[in-house]
């Protein structure tokens, strides 16, 4: 195996639906994880148009890039309208959730930290 990765096109990676109690129209797909010998783990999220992830809080750390549509995120008690090109970093165990309240998927780059307890808690 090399010590490399390359994704000719990330919009062809296997998808699946977010697995979060509540989510809605929420896919994701695993760019660079934990079978790549990383200790944080790279995806690719696609928010349909009405779609969202509930409220909820984790032990690891999440960075959100922006890369396309329009959004609102919740952070603790603070809202947050998104946009392409906005970078948004929730530390641990900080209560979040994301909608989309566009007409056009919301497409995001997430980026978490292996933590050993992986679970979410979902607050709503």
């Amino acid at each position: 195996m090399p010590n490399y990765k390359v994704i000719n096109d990330i919009t062809k990676v296997r998808e699946e639906p977010l697995s979060i109690k509540g989510a809605v129209g929420v896919r994701t797909q695993w760019l660079v994880g934990k079978d790549d010998g990383s200790k944080y783990a790279v995806r690719r999220q696609v928010v349909k148009p009405g779609g969202r992830a509930p409220l909820h809080k984790h032990a690891y750390a999440e960075t959100f890039i922006i890369l396309k549509g329009i959004g609102k995120m919740t952070v603790e008690n603070n809202t947050i309208d998104v946009k392409p090109g906005m970078c948004i970093f929730v530390k641990p165990n900080t209560p979040h959730s994301i909608m989309n309240i566009g007409n056009e998927d919301l497409e995001l780059i997430t980026i978490i930290s292996y933590e050993d307890n992986m679970s979410i808690d979902v607050l709503e």
